[in-house]
């Protein structure tokens, strides 16, 4: 849980900076033929550098994410910045964002839902099998002559499912 509250503040943090730098960047204007004026601009301006802060406090909670979680959780989670830069881009940028954006936007935030809830819908995925294969087995414990194999693989997988939870059975 803790690790989904980092990236979600962290993802905030990067749409913010983002925002930030849009801004700056936007006052600033395109490139002078003169690069040096121009990066001189660029690294003086307030907004950049409130954009840069914000996208730097990203980045370290960004690395503390990733030293309590895997790489496959933890980044999938940060594409949650696609969504909080589009609002702030609306909202406070005033640009316009078309339906077929939003639409893709509402694609990535149901992939990241997948990927955050992950666990949560595994379990109950798996505990629904068990309740109904306890259900069969727990009715035909006692005629196993009847039941065959197929109560002896209920079994099973109970009982592994079990330990799988007790934690003394890992996957191969």
């Amino acid at each position: 849980m803790k690790t989904l509250v980092v990236v979600f503040i962290a993802t905030i943090c990067a749409a913010v900076g983002e925002a930030f730098l849009s801004y700056g960047m936007r006052r600033i204007g395109q490139s002078d033929p003169s690069l040096g004026r121009w990066f001189l601009m660029v690294v003086t301006d307030p907004y950049v550098y409130i954009g840069v802060l914000f996208v730097t406090c990203f980045f370290f909670l960004y690395l503390a994410a990733l030293s309590w979680a895997d790489l496959s959780y933890v980044m999938p989670l940060t594409a949650l910045s696609y969504l909080f830069a589009a609002v702030l881009a609306k909202v406070f940028l005033h640009e316009h964002i078309s339906w077929l954006r939003w639409a893709g936007i509402v694609i990535i935030v149901l992939g990241i839902a997948m990927v955050a809830f992950e666990e949560r819908i595994q379990k109950t995925e798996k505990g629904q099998a068990e309740t109904i294969l306890r259900k069969v087995t727990v009715s035909r414990k006692d005629d196993r002559s009847s039941t065959g194999l197929k109560s002896k693989a209920a079994h099973r997988f109970c009982d592994r499912a079990d330990a799988d939870r007790q934690g003394r059975y890992a996957e191969a």
